[in-house]
This record gives structure tokens, sequence and C-alpha cells, in this order.
């Protein structure tokens, strides 16, 4: 198996542990708890060619049966959008064709002034104006694209290509923990996947199970792999949709990807 992006997640655990108290009638054992920090390498494990075609099939498989529920696709809400007036139209796109003319000029003021050490009243008036504007033209950039993700996020080419990314994280997502092979054996590091099952099914369910309220699991193992999945899951997602979008290839690319787009730093 390939590693293409490993993190690490800290949880906190709680342990009893002995210890002698001293009482009037001598020392008496006795135990106390105490907090420790714990540290795991999560790992998503790299996709074969065989596993993205069946990765695709599924989609394909998801992406029919949303449609055969009632779910538009983005073309056929695109369409809609656009013989509406709404975000798609040709005056929303002339809109935001200025808007983004706007933006690059008042980048390129910037880029030339805001360098320069002695300007004149009026210079200094041109790039107080294009700060102005730039942030302007991307708050308005900002709105759209959350305003049209909004929209489409109801088809079922968005609807399935979630499950998609469901179906890349359930398969190859992984904690990394010490084992033993024998009582006597030196402890060694190995990888076991984060959600177990033989199939799509099982490992769904387990999923679920793991977004249960912590209060609700009494498994001690559910309960320790519910603290690891707390702390890894959005960081799966985000390493997933910047893999499959081709975004970022290794571990390097993938974090460099995760400052820019998500603002994740180490």
């Amino acid at each position: 198996m390939k590693e293409l992006y490993s993190f690490v997640v800290k949880r906190e655990v709680e342990k009893q542990v002995p210890y002698v108290k001293k009482t009037k009638d001598g020392p008496v054992e006795s135990f106390k708890k105490t907090k420790k920090i714990i540290k795991n390498r999560m790992v998503f494990a790299k996709p074969s060619v065989s596993d993205v075609e069946d990765a695709e099939f599924f989609y394909g498989q998801k992406y029919n049966s949303f449609i055969n529920s009632g779910f538009l696709t983005k073309a056929m809400l695109a369409k809609k959008m656009g013989d509406l007036g709404g975000m798609t139209s040709q005056k929303a796109d002339d809109v935001m064709s200025t808007i983004l003319l706007e933006n690059v000029e008042a980048s390129r003021v910037i880029e030339f002034f805001d360098e320069s050490e002695n300007l004149s009243e009026e210079q200094e008036e041109q790039l107080k104006d294009a700060k102005l504007k730039f942030a302007e033209t991307q708050n308005s950039m900002h709105d759209y694209e959350i305003g049209l993700r909004e929209q489409f996020s109801q088809t079922a080419d968005s609807k399935a290509e979630h499950k998609l990314i469901e179906w890349f994280i359930l398969n190859f997502s992984f904690y990394e923990d010490t084992v033993k092979e024998k009582e006597d054996a030196k402890e060694k590091k190995d990888l076991f996947a984060l959600f177990e099952g033989e199939d799509y099914k099982e490992k769904r369910n387990v999923l679920l199970s793991l977004q249960e309220p912590e209060n609700d699991i009494e498994d001690a193992h559910l309960l320790r792999l519910k603290n690891l999945f707390d702390s890894s899951f959005e960081t799966f997602i985000r390493v997933v949709t910047i893999w499959y979008n081709k975004l970022g290839t290794d571990q390097k690319s993938i974090d460099k990807a995760l400052t820019e787009f998500f603002n994740v730093t180490e």
C-alpha cells in the first residue's frame, strides 16, 4: 500500500493511574485520574488506477440514482436559472465579467504604487481607491461563488460527487498504531482501517456509528475510533477533494493546496 498523504492528530485520553495514598492509618493503594495527549498518524492511501475506475463506476451509479429520484443535473439547472435571469444568465455573466476586470485593474494599481516610497497626493488617492475597489470586488466574487455553490449543491452531479468523496474516504483512510505480534515481541507500528468492514455498506455503517454522540457509544474500541474520526474527518475530506480535482498529487503539493485553499497550517 502506497501512502498519498499523512498527518498527525492529537487526542486527550484520561487514565486511571495507581498510586500509594498516605492516610492516618498508613499507606493505602488508590487510583487517580490523569490526562495524557496521544498523537496518531493518519494516512490516506494512494488509490490505484483500478481503484479510480471502481470509484467512477460508483459515481455513475449514484449520479443515475439521483437523476431517477428527480434531481436536476448542473447543466439542466444552469439552463433553467439562465432562462429565469438567475446567476447563470448572460446578464449575470456580464456583471461578473465587469467585476473581475475591475478587480484585475485595481490589483495592477496596487502592485504599481504600493512599493513606491514617494507618491504624490493624487497617486496616494489612486492607491487608496484601488485598495477599496479590490476589497469590494473580492467580496462580490466571493459572494457570487458561495451563492453559485449553494444553488448547485442540490444537483445530481454535486450529490454524486459528495458520495464519491465519501467512497474514497471510507476505503483509503487509515490510522497508525503500535502492535505486538507475540507476548514477548517488541512493539511495532502498523496501519489499520479507520472504517472497518468488507464493503461500502459495512464501512458506511461504521461511519454513521462514529457520527453518533460520544455518550451514546459504549464499545471501547468504537469510542477510540470516534476520537480519531472527530480529529481527522474534515482533513480527509479536504485531502481527497484536492487530490481528486488534481490540485495536489503528493504530500508536498497537498500541503501547499491545504494552505492555499483552506488556510491550513501545521
